[in-house]
């Protein structure tokens, strides 16, 4: 099964990506044009490695019953 994604173009530097009926806004920092209104697009790409990342982390502490309290991921 696939699902398309689509993307559109708000109005000044935003972008925006329509999934699985989640929006998912971006906008560039006032110093590159936007209006600093949502995460810049490769922030948004940094914070998908890390929470990939920490998903299977809490994926290994829930098979082996360990806490996650405390536990914080760092990129």
């Amino acid at each position: 099964m696939s699902s398309e994604m689509t993307v559109s173009f708000p109005g000044g530097k935003k972008v925006m990506a329509h999934y699985e009926g989640f929006d998912i806004r971006t906008d560039q920092g006032v110093d590159s044009g936007g209006e600093g209104t949502a995460p810049e697009p490769y922030d948004l790409f940094l914070a998908s490695l890390a929470t990939c990342a920490a998903y299977y982390v809490l994926k290994f502490c829930e098979g082996r019953s360990i806490a996650t309290d405390g536990i914080t991921v760092h990129q």
